[in-house]
């Protein structure tokens, strides 16, 4: 990597020295799903501001962990989901706090591919990639089921729960927490439910592979205090995909996937009170740039960015809970004030 970047590039074996460094402010933390938390609570204790790549962490513990370190520390984190910067969804949110729609009732959001091959059966680089080119034991020292060196968990780590929670990791937050900005006031889980499948055996299209643990398709049902109600299906199997909808008592909100578009529609009922109105190119769209340039504001101007704590560790509930739903075949029950789990 360092002689592809060229001199400029500082070359680290290990992470903890180049949190050492005092003219470093804030760093990006882009490694595996399950080394978010520690590197970032080290960054965090380091002085560090931190912008960690989705999702925020592997496991809920984790989640509240980072929750509380930002808070104890001051520092600025913000999860890259760069959708949360794109300005359509914060339009919704003015309109849906200004009571625009009414009370919003159920919102809908999908991420769905469809890849032959299996998703995530990156190609293994034999050529680079042996027991002796990687520290494989620190790779996988935050994973609970540890394994000998594997290849194919290394290149393909997305495919296994080890590692990652497969659709719920990788692909539903880039849809979640920009539809929980949207919502205007984000909310703990009081009640998350999951289907995951895996009906399709994708893995069979890269011969040589092990099939998946995590599913193929999942779909997610959230319930809020508020009573708003939150459908997020993602899969790897059929691409084919609705829009982005939040549906009010009184008009329903139509989103662009990218943020850049808000079309406004009046339920017929209230065709008297509530005008049609379409919002078109609102920019910025989803952009990382962007997204990284809003922590960078965030972290001169001392506020919140959009993909902030606050919304993170919310949206990481979403998340964990319904992996607990799908693997443990349960209905989840969430208190926020004691963070407890029930079914």
């Amino acid at each position: 990597a360092k002689a592809e970047i060229g001199d400029s590039c500082a070359l680290f074996k290990d992470f903890e020295k180049l949190l050492e460094r005092k003219d470093i402010d804030a760093v990006t933390i882009a490694t595996v799903d399950h080394w978010h938390c520690k590197t970032a609570l080290a960054a965090l204790e380091a002085g560090k501001h931190v912008y960690v790549e989705k999702p925020m962490c592997r496991y809920l513990g984790e989640a509240f962990e980072l929750h509380d370190k930002v808070k104890g520390t001051g520092k600025i984190l913000q999860v890259g989901s760069q959708g949360c910067t794109a300005a359509g969804w914060h339009k919704a949110a003015e309109l849906i706090t200004s009571k625009t729609i009414g009370t919003p009732v159920w919102a809908q959001g999908y991420y769905c591919r469809n890849n032959p091959k299996g998703e995530w059966n990156y190609p293994i680089e034999t050529d680079w990639c042996k027991p002796e080119d990687l520290d494989w034991d620190k790779w996988q020292l935050p994973v609970h089921n540890k394994t000998e060196f594997n290849p194919d968990a290394y290149f393909r780590w997305r495919k296994y729960y080890p590692y990652c929670a497969g659709p719920l990791g990788d692909l539903v937050p880039h849809r979640l927490l920009p539809l929980m900005v949207a919502t205007g006031n984000p909310e703990f889980p009081v009640r998350v439910v999951c289907i995951g499948t895996k009906n399709v055996h994708s893995d069979k299209g890269t011969p040589g592979t092990p099939e998946r643990d995590c599913p193929e398709h999942v779909e997610l049902l959230a319930e809020f205090p508020s009573g708003l109600t939150l459908v997020i299906v993602a899969s790897t199997v059929a691409a084919r995909s609705p829009g982005f909808v939040i549906y009010g008592q009184h008009a329903t909100l139509e989103i662009g996937t990218s943020g850049e578009r808000v079309e406004l529609k009046p339920e017929k009922e209230f065709a008297d009170d509530v005008d049609l109105q379409t919002f078109d190119g609102l920019k910025p769209t989803e952009d990382i740039g962007a997204h990284e340039a809003n922590w960078f504001d965030s972290i001169r101007k001392n506020t919140q960015p959009n993909g902030g704590i606050d919304l993170a560790i919310r949206a990481q509930t979403v998340i964990s809970l319904a992996e607990m739903s799908n693997r443990l075949n349960m209905t989840c029950l969430f208190d926020e004030k004691t963070r407890k789990i029930t079914s």
